[in-house]
């Protein structure tokens, strides 16, 4: 009796779940604990399956990143949509940490060190039209949509603030362990520090 095959579909959903409990997995444990066998334990699966939706570990890798390039542009998008919202310094604070707490982050040295791997994922974002490169512009796009909201001076540079917040969190990306990074808290603080600098002032304070 031949296997039963699994229609596109299915296999897409099950790919897309095995996504799902990766990025939970690498959340917890890091990067280093993601294996097939610890996946589809996470998953709750036979390991046999995970071997079956991706060819190996370097397959799925790659999926994950493909998958927080959507994730990250979705978000990036939500954030448009807070302006006016809230305060601009939580706003800044809730995308500023959905990015450094993406998946892709703590895979971003692997994939430096594949370089076929990184040119996949690359082309992917080609043609998504969304990858790192895109942040400065979020940000800005975010700051001149508080600016016609009123929430930010009309006097500020949006796209020197954009790049200048953008290039904070790459470096905060990027950056070793020698680098002394501020706590969550504190990084909240600062960007709070910031929006306040930057907010439009009554009448009366101008």
């Amino acid at each position: 009796m031949s296997p039963v095959r699994r229609s596109a579909e299915i296999t897409e959903q099950l790919r897309a779940s095995l996504v799902d409990h990766a990025r939970t997995l690498i959340a917890r444990e890091g990067a280093d604990a993601l294996t097939m066998r610890r996946l589809a334990t996470e998953a709750g699966c036979a390991v046999g399956l995970t071997y079956k939706l991706f060819a190996d570990r370097r397959e799925l890798v790659g999926e994950i990143v493909r998958a927080e390039l959507g994730r990250l542009r979705e978000a990036s998008d939500e954030l448009l949509t807070r302006s006016g919202t809230a305060t601009v310094g939580a706003n800044l604070t809730w995308y500023s940490e959905t990015v450094l707490d993406s998946p892709a982050v703590a895979l971003a040295r692997e994939l430096l060190n594949d370089e076929a791997l990184m040119q996949s994922v690359a082309a992917s974002a080609d043609h998504a039209g969304f990858g790192p490169a895109a942040f400065p512009r979020v940000l800005t796009r975010y700051l001149t949509a508080e600016q016609e909201a009123g929430r930010v001076a009309g006097h500020v540079d949006a796209d020197a603030f954009g790049f200048l917040i953008a290039s904070t969190v790459h470096n905060l990306l990027v950056a070793g362990d020698a680098w002394p990074k501020p706590s969550r808290p504190d990084f909240q603080h600062m960007l709070d520090a910031v929006a306040a600098a930057i907010a439009a002032r009554p009448p009366e304070e101008s």
